[in-house]
């Protein structure tokens, strides 16, 4: 599509089924969502469109379009953010300029949201707490395999997203540390990047509200902390499972410290608790509240890790919650230079 001034035209649909003739010679705004982009597209095309404008249903910035095979869908397409669209809309706007400029790097400002696609714990079968840690997985640069049409067509990068995105972010993170700290095992690697990430992912719908345990583990990675590491722990979390109802059930976490000096840490604990904030985001994103504090389980007020050596730290699922009760949240150990967090995570079953 050149440069130049274009009408537009609404669907106010998904452009699933079909879009509206109206959009003949229009650029069609439609909603994202339900089908694929190429069906949209495609449906746009069958009206008479010139172009597509897709409107993105959840908070965050646009997301690459891929393509589907088997649809008539060679046409002009855009994504723009959730928030751009309501304000688009709400503007009445009937045309729009278009133009291109190219970027290969861009520091958005909708960071931190977690993507409406990744994937939550706990685990089937031992419910155990997953993820462990997030990373960067959306609009991220990438090589292309340029017998890729679909994602890559004949260029030798793409903007891709998804764990294939994020799982080498973090295993570059994990070289990283190895090539620092040769001596570090893989446990001691992971801790790291695990127990030192910043708890600060948000929903996926509004980007505002804070997101579970079993939506971002321990937060998104932070390799400049995690290099700095004194103190590891092992396992990485307190992941109970499902503990029989009535019964008090204990898990204890190994501290390591391989410094010539001990570590002392306040231990506290950051309860979480899911909420829809009125039905504005869907429970399948894990949105909720944190609380501090937490009598459904019991920690000691303080932990000394002593020079050269290891400790435990036992954490307990109390007794008398009820059955179905879902307990979760993290525990933060606090020193003053050297912080960490682990989460939690117990299901009170039969």
């Amino acid at each position: 599509m050149p440069a130049g001034s274009f009408n537009l035209f609404d669907t106010h649909s998904n452009g699933c089924a079909s879009v509206d003739p109206g959009a003949s010679g229009n650029v069609a705004i439609i909603d994202r969502g339900v089908c694929t982009f190429s069906q949209k597209v495609a449906n746009a095309k069958a009206a008479g469109a010139i172009g597509v404008l897709i409107i993105n249903n959840v908070a965050g910035d646009p997301i690459p379009m891929a393509r589907t095979a088997g649809f008539d869908d060679d046409l002009p397409a855009v994504m723009i953010g959730l928030n751009e669209g309501v304000a688009l809309r709400a503007s009445g706007a009937t045309t729009a300029s278009a133009g291109a400029t190219f970027q290969e790097f861009v520091t958005p400002a909708n960071k931190d949201i977690l993507a409406s696609f990744s994937s939550q714990g706990p685990t089937l079968v031992d419910l155990a707490a997953k993820p462990d840690v997030t990373s960067v997985g959306v609009n991220v640069l990438s090589s292309c395999v340029e017998t890729d049409p679909i994602d890559c067509g004949e260029a030798p990068w793409a903007f891709l997203s998804g764990t294939s995105m994020s799982t080498p972010h973090i295993a570059g993170s994990a070289a990283v540390l190895l090539q620092l700290h040769s001596d570090w095992t893989p446990a001691q690697i992971k801790s790291a990047l695990v127990n030192r990430a910043d708890l600060v992912v948000k929903d996926s719908i509004t980007g505002t509200h804070d997101v579970g345990p079993t939506a971002q583990g321990t937060g998104r990675e932070n390799l400049s902390v995690a290099a700095d590491a004194t103190t590891w722990m092992d396992p990485s979390a307190a992941s109970f499972g499902k503990v029989t109802v009535g019964h008090p059930t204990s898990l204890n976490i190994t501290l390591s410290n391989p410094t010539g000096s001990s570590q002392m840490y306040a231990v506290s604990v950051t309860k979480f608790t899911p909420d829809t904030f009125g039905g504005t985001v869907p429970s399948v994103f894990d949105a909720g509240t944190l609380t501090s504090g937490d009598n459904r389980i019991t920690v000691p007020g303080s932990v000394t890790v002593p020079a050269n050596g290891s400790t435990t730290l036992t954490v307990t699922v109390n007794s008398g919650q009820p059955l179905g009760t879902v307990i979760q949240g993290w525990i933060d150990l606090n020193s003053g230079s050297d912080d960490l967090h682990f989460a939690y995570y117990a299901q009170v079953g039969q």
